[in-house]
């Protein structure tokens, strides 16, 4: 097999140097970078010339504007540069709730990206992007043309989570935040032979939700709520009290994508009803916190086991 080169955008480094570790035949390719003053970028990939004739992995992501504008030129980029075959790696996809129009005149953000990212130019031997649990898996029916959609799974590392939880701990339940993610609960305790439970909530208004019914007896239970993303962590909380009051002894918290907006992290520490929170390194935000009461786990070899090479 021709050695494979591997790029990230600046705020995926940490990604890239973990699959680098893994001892597969990737070739680390830098990424020179500045901006303008007046707020333009400039990109420019070292060693341009070994590019040509062998695969490309691009690691980056669409957690901002700036982010999805670097991806997009960088893929455009390996492409003209010859690469044999594109691999675009999208971690976390931002703008993932906003995958349908609800009201007159919102923009569908996430096929916008789907349809940009579909734009980019053929390599001779095909592109792909992969992307990690989307929250709407409807999502990677939005890319077009030769571009190939890649839907991956943390499911081992989520696993992994769930088994260190139950070394520390006994008599655990696997619980859902919301209904929203009532099959994804069922499946994963169903698989690791766990018994679940979940709850269902009223929203009230665009920052409140009440819990309206609990289906299951928690009491003297260990209860580990896991959701595919936390952002705000308001959801988290909530379902956390709804939990405690109807007599759970510890809360645990697991998800794929810690978003973490600003304070979220330190909310679900300062409520006082969650012993700690688990979540895996797809987002950049993982990688700004230093606190023992968050546990990250690497989804690198999740990654290099998807990739179609």
């Amino acid at each position: 097999m021709s050695k494979i080169n591997l790029l990230a955008s600046k705020n995926y480094e940490y990604l890239k140097q973990n699959v680098l570790k893994l001892g597969k035949d990737f070739v680390n390719v830098l990424v020179d970078s500045m901006d303008f003053p007046d707020g333009e970028h400039y990109w420019k990939i070292e060693d341009s010339h070994k590019i040509a004739g062998k695969p490309a992995v691009y690691i980056g992501g669409t957690i901002n504007d700036a982010a999805i504008f670097e991806a997009y030129n960088m893929a455009c980029t390996l492409v003209r540069e010859g690469c044999s075959s594109l691999h675009l790696v999208i971690p976390y996809f931002g703008y993932s709730t906003m995958e349908r129009a609800v009201k007159d005149g919102e923009v569908v953000t996430a096929k916008n990206i789907a349809r940009l990212f579909s734009s980019v130019p053929l390599s001779s031997q095909g592109n792909h992007i992969y992307m990690m649990d989307l929250h709407s898996l409807g999502t990677q029916y939005y890319f077009e043309g030769n571009l190939h959609p890649v839907h991956l799974t943390a499911q081992s590392v989520v696993d992994k989570m769930i088994a260190d939880i139950k070394s520390q701990t006994d008599n655990v339940v696997l619980a859902s935040a919301d209904m929203g993610r009532a099959k994804w609960i069922e499946k994963m305790s169903n698989r690791l032979n766990l018994p679940s439970a979940y709850i269902m909530k009223k929203r009230i208004s665009g920052a409140e939700t009440l819990v309206e019914a609990l289906n299951a007896d928690v009491m003297n239970c260990n209860v580990v709520i896991f959701d595919d993303m936390i952002r705000s962590g308001s959801s988290i909380i909530n379902a956390a009290r709804a939990y405690k009051a109807n007599g759970a002894k510890d809360v645990y918290v697991a998800c794929v994508h810690g978003v973490f907006v600003d304070g979220a992290l330190d909310r679900l520490k300062d409520c006082k009803l969650i012993k700690s929170v688990y979540c895996t390194n797809t987002h950049t935000k993982t990688q700004e916190i230093r606190d023992d009461f968050l546990r990250v786990y690497d989804v690198s070899d999740v990654i290099v086991d998807g990739l179609k090479l």
